[in-house]
């Protein structure tokens, strides 16, 4: 017994020197020059004008992204602190806190072991993670806040009721959404353990009228805050920019289209055109596989249904009338689709050869995102050839660094190029 017990615990500290040394590796990217994204400049261009005094503005019009990360930047050129490695060590922070966070949920699921650790693993060796954790954008600090909230709304669940763990998660919930718009996604799984999993009624009972009075004051006080955050952060305008044009059959053939492409480019752990076009025609079908397994292992939850599943499902419904492609979208609940596919594929692994084939499948992906962070770190020590390495923005990158070979002076994008001017 003593033998398997020393065994279990040297097995748990290579599995978190292993976690800590690929967090290591990620915090590494903060030497990278500026990663241009349309988003990016998009943003940093905003949060600009905003430290100007000039509000939220781009191109003289309002922004269709909350204020959250926005006003953080804003701040950190105030302070003079708006470098490329502080916004990128500012994603390592929200990606190791919303991990931790992930991992204590899962934890509740599987129990620990094996299975956490390779949630853990394969979320940080999956290509999204890698690839957007290095840019300036909402994705990765949304999911650190919204980890944090799903889990103070599972703690919270677990209890009896608490006003101090429902105000924490109704404040992180107001965080998310200033974020990132999905946030709103939080409010059926924050409603749902109010209202199913706290004994929310029998509560009030035991309140005086006084307390009562006061609860209802905070709780209108709550919604009135939350409807005006979500009014003045959850514009809409480029999702019926997106549509015009095209009838609703047509909107949900498309969108369907590009939620199996990212799922499938997330199950191979590379992006589409990594591939050739053979494998190309057959990466939606996979995708398909991928929804198929997430929606098997909700449904084994079925009798434990809690506020993960409500927010994974609100989360997921939101990208179903979500326009646009991009296999980003699905960051935030990356390790929640692993979850789900582990409780799918669990009950097939007591077979020879299905075992065989998933493990054989968790060590290509394990292999595919060791490389993906590999030519990660290159590039982020690449130095004066990171413009090379970075074809979109090339001639942006030449006209800012003053390259020495000719590049195309039509092909600089002027936003692009200020906001590389702006933050070194």
């Amino acid at each position: 017994m003593g033998e398997k017990t020393g065994a279990a615990a040297i097995s748990a500290k290579v599995q978190l020197g292993i976690i800590l040394i690929l967090l290591l590796v990620y915090f590494l990217q903060v030497a990278t020059p500026l990663r241009l994204h349309p988003d990016t400049v998009y943003i940093l261009t905003a949060a600009a004008n905003a430290e100007q005094g000039h509000g939220f503005l781009y191109h003289g019009q309002p922004t269709m992204h909350p204020p959250g990360y926005l006003a953080m930047v804003a701040l950190l050129i105030h302070l003079h602190l708006a470098h490329p490695w502080v916004l990128i060590a500012v994603n390592m922070v929200f990606l190791t806190f919303g991990l931790a966070a992930a991992r204590r949920i899962v934890v509740s699921e599987f129990a620990g072991g094996l299975p956490v650790f390779l949630v853990c693993l394969l979320s940080l060796l999956s290509f999204v993670f890698i690839k957007y954790s290095a840019i300036p954008l909402t994705d990765t600090v949304y999911f650190g806040v919204s980890m944090a909230c799903l889990l103070a709304m599972k703690s919270g669940s677990s209890a009896s009721f608490d006003w101090r763990r429902v105000s924490v998660a109704a404040v992180l919930l107001l965080a998310s959404i200033c974020v990132r718009r999905v946030g709103i996604a939080l409010i059926p799984a924050l409603l749902y353990m109010m209202l199913f999993q706290l004994d929310l009624r029998l509560y009030v009972q035991r309140l005086s009228t006084r307390m009562k009075v006061g609860a209802l004051v905070f709780a209108a006080t709550a919604a009135t805050a939350l409807a005006w955050v979500i009014r003045n952060t959850s514009t809409l305008r480029d999702f019926h920019r997106d549509l015009r044009g095209y009838t609703v059959i047509e909107a949900a053939r498309g969108i369907l289209g590009f939620r199996l492409k990212e799922l499938g480019e997330m199950a191979l752990n590379l992006p589409f055109n990594a591939f050739p076009p053979i494998v190309q025609n057959a990466i939606p079908f996979l995708g398909a596989l991928v929804f198929l397994l997430v929606f098997g292992g909700i449904a084994a939850r079925r009798r434990q249904f809690s506020v993960v599943e409500v927010y994974f499902v609100s989360y997921v419904a939101i990208l179903l009338i979500w326009t646009g492609y991009d296999p980003r979208y699905w960051l935030p609940v990356i390790p929640l689709l692993i979850m789900y596919c582990g409780m799918s594929l669990g009950r097939f692994l007591e077979r020879g050869i299905a075992r065989h084939l998933v493990t054989g499948y968790v060590f290509l992906s394990i292999a595919a995102g060791i490389l993906t962070l590999t030519l990660n770190t290159t590039l982020s020590y690449s130095g004066r050839r990171f413009a090379d390495l970075y074809p979109e923005y090339h001639a942006t990158y030449c006209a800012a660094w003053h390259c020495n070979e000719g590049f195309d002076p039509a092909k600089v994008n002027p936003d692009a190029l200020q906001v590389l001017r702006e933050y070194r």
